[in-house]
């Protein structure tokens, strides 16, 4: 997977495709950048055989704006996209081009939000490649996307790195144990604190239950001797017993998978807050018991 900060390093990434594929499935962990970047390509997809620059620029410039023909958007909102919506797709881009070239684009945005229906009125469509025509499909979550389509795309992957906003993350992530710890269930109250951001962005809910994955994995090599990284520290976990730890990085590891699935998000952190809590409460128990 290709890390990338700006839509420079992705056309460097991209500088060397010569020979180009009838679909692209941009796997990503941040949609709107990877949408700029698919403008990006499109225009490269679009431009291969232009040799005037004035009608290149020009070209650039629709595309930037929105206004170019032989692009086609499908940006859905949260509901998804609709059959209407597909269909009027597919005439649009099997309709010829007033270009000479009649090269054309469509990109989906949040590929992974559409019904079984519509990906297999999508599949038809690409095991039936049509001249001159490339799809971009975009994605924040390919588990929710059929192995079939999947199969028929040349897959980018672009992880978008951004130091400031994972810092973020973390701390909020290492506050969150460090509550939960202290106050066990009643964590629940104070969840819009940590994780408000993340309850419509299964990617992010995912980076973020993965930072604490790290949190926990990094305290367990403290406790045996080993390297371990100062800014994933908290002493909360320090003072528990090891194998509680390792219970804790268990449970994390099953609610993190449970998150690319169809699950309500708030009931998975709900379900969290509870097991990490019974199991923190029979590590206090075991203590006095001693």
């Amino acid at each position: 997977m290709a890390k990338i900060n700006n839509l420079d390093d992705f056309n460097n990434l991209t500088s060397n495709i010569t020979s180009f594929s009838h679909a692209y499935l941009f796997d990503t962990n941040n949609l709107q950048e990877a949408f700029k970047c698919s403008k990006e390509f499109a225009k490269k997809l679009i431009c291969q055989n232009v040799t005037d620059e004035s009608e290149k620029e020009d070209i650039y410039y629709k595309i930037d704006n929105n206004e170019f023909d032989d692009l086609y958007i499908v940006n859905p909102d949260t509901v998804g996209i609709n059959t209407e919506e597909i269909e009027k797709l597919i005439h649009e881009m099997t309709t010829k081009s007033l270009r000479d070239d009649g090269r054309r684009v469509y990109i989906i945005y949040g590929f992974e939000r559409i019904s079984r229906e519509i990906s297999n009125k999508i599949l038809k469509f690409l095991e039936e490649p049509v001249p001159n025509l490339y799809g971009i499909l975009l994605t924040e979550n390919i588990d929710h996307i059929l192995s079939t389509i999947i199969s028929r795309c040349q897959i980018l992957r672009l992880v978008f790195e951004n130091d400031n906003i994972e810092n973020e993350i973390l701390n909020n992530m290492a506050l969150f144990l460090s509550k939960l710890i202290k106050i066990g269930p009643k964590t629940i109250a104070y969840i819009n604190d940590y994780f408000d951001d993340f309850f419509t962005d299964r990617t992010k809910m995912y980076d973020a239950f993965e930072l604490i994955e790290n949190i926990l994995s990094n305290c367990i090599k403290e406790k045996y001797g080993q390297e371990y990284i100062k800014e994933y520290y908290i002493e909360e976990l320090f003072n528990l017993p090891i194998m509680s730890i390792i219970n804790m990085l268990d449970i994390t590891n099953k609610i993190k998978k449970l998150i690319k699935q169809n699950i309500n998000l708030n009931l998975l952190i709900d379900r969290y807050i509870i097991e990490i809590s019974k199991e923190l409460e029979y590590a206090k128990n075991s203590r006095s018991n001693i």
